[in-house]
């Protein structure tokens, strides 16, 4: 598909939106602005819209809550809220490595304890342990309410960065 193909497309489905579908439609765009303008490394962090907080040991994320990362209960998907975890953990994964080495999840495991809902999720991640080949961590993710919705643990395996 060529650009002026999409384009056409693109007219075409807008013309077809409700309003409500409008404004979902304006997130895809603005997570596709801000990969582009790098102000979000990876897709799905810009499509979260997540923003970071480095602490000592620790890593915090929050993310709105909004109609792209409902499930068709109106409540934050399980899969996201899992997302929004490894996501964390991973990051201050990195962030506790030497530039030479990189972390990747071998393994998470999540309890759900309440439904995701209010107008964001903020996830705290900590270290648990770091050893020589891997990395256990820990996260716990709350509604705008204060209350836990979800409360994982993850191995990160520590391995060599591509050059």
């Amino acid at each position: 598909m060529n650009k002026e193909q999409m384009k056409q497309q693109t007219f075409e489905l807008i013309d077809q939106l409700s309003p409500d579908e409008t404004d979902d439609f304006l997130l895809l765009l603005e997570a596709m602005k801000r990969k582009n303008q790098k102000i979000s490394s990876t897709y799905i962090g810009a499509l979260l819209q997540a923003e970071g907080q480095d602490g000592d040991d620790e890593f915090i994320v929050t993310i709105p809550n909004t109609a792209l990362i409902q499930n068709s209960l109106d409540i934050v998907h399980g899969g996201i809220t899992a997302t929004l975890a490894d996501s964390a953990m991973g990051t201050l994964a990195h962030k506790l490595l030497p530039e030479h080495l990189a972390a990747v999840t071998s393994e998470l495991k999540i309890n759900y304890t309440a439904p995701g809902i209010g107008s964001f999720l903020t996830c705290k991640a900590k270290l648990i342990h770091k050893g020589t080949k891997t990395l256990l961590m820990e996260s716990s993710i709350y509604r705008e309410d204060g209350k836990l919705i979800a409360y994982s643990t993850a191995t990160f395996f520590i391995i060599e960065r591509k050059k």
